[in-house]
């Protein structure tokens, strides 16, 4: 009798971080359009309530040390969650805005976080648990959202300003032909953002090549970003034909 294999769950693309903040850890967890998956756990080494004002820098540091490489991925929707009459979330944004402005100035770093309350996101029982909250969905499809416009708030200024060396891509075969060129030529400048819809995404016809392209974006170290058509950004960006790519 033939073994039957496994299903492979399938990861989709990344949509936010989501970091539980308890009273004794902060417990990071990667939202992807089909799932969530755990990325890393911190521990405050000692219980909230024994911690000084030493220990609470020290531990909200090496938050901000987790969220540095992820960002520099293309991943700028952070969502806090604390426990219900715990200012967790509070604590670090105020840590963020005293210490850490340039994750709210404009450009290519900055973040949109939301808050939102729940008892705990330790396990993958709790955040299969928050998946099925309507609030919970609603609050990671506005942070996308809002970080869509952010970075369609950068192609509108080189709409708007006809920059010189500015440059925008429409099509497929234009943003492959260009990854092409940057991969024989790394010297050449390359995009600030590749942005698509999640339509635009799963549209048969061209399935296979976006992929390729957001793949090979990936490799080259190149940031994407893929928005819901029904949002506000996916609006915008389907104005353009779903899928659009800008360099500065």
């Amino acid at each position: 009798m033939a073994i039957k294999r496994k299903k492979r769950v399938t990861r989709g693309h990344p949509i936010a971080i989501l970091i539980g903040l308890h009273n004794n850890d902060a417990v990071f967890w990667r939202i992807f359009s089909e799932t969530i998956r755990l990325h890393l756990k911190i521990n405050r080494g000692r219980k909230r309530k024994s911690q000084n004002e030493k220990h609470l820098y020290h531990f909200h540091e090496e938050i901000i040390n987790v969220l540095r490489p992820l960002i520099k991925e293309g991943i700028r929707s952070v969502i806090l969650l604390s426990p219900p009459k715990e200012d967790y979330s509070d604590e670090f944004l105020n840590h963020v805005k005293k210490h850490h402005s340039w994750l709210s100035k404009k450009g290519d770093k900055q973040v949109v976080f939301s808050k939102i309350i729940s008892n705990q996101a330790r396990s993958q029982k709790d955040v299969y648990y928050l998946k099925t909250q309507e609030n919970f969905k609603d609050i990671v499809d506005e942070t996308s959202n809002q970080e869509g416009l952010l970075i369609l708030e950068e192609l509108m200024e080189i709409i708007n300003k006809n920059e010189k060396f500015s440059k925008i891509l429409y099509t497929w075969r234009e943003i492959d032909y260009e990854l092409r060129l940057i991969k024989r030529n790394p010297k050449l400048p390359k995009p600030n953002y590749i942005i698509l819809t999640e339509e635009y995404l799963k549209n048969p016809k061209n399935r296979n090549k976006t992929y390729q392209i957001l793949q090979n974006a990936k490799n080259l170290d190149i940031k994407t970003k893929i928005v819901n058509q029904e949002s506000e950004s996916g609006a915008i960006v389907e104005g353009f034909g779903g899928l659009v790519c800008y360099f500065r």
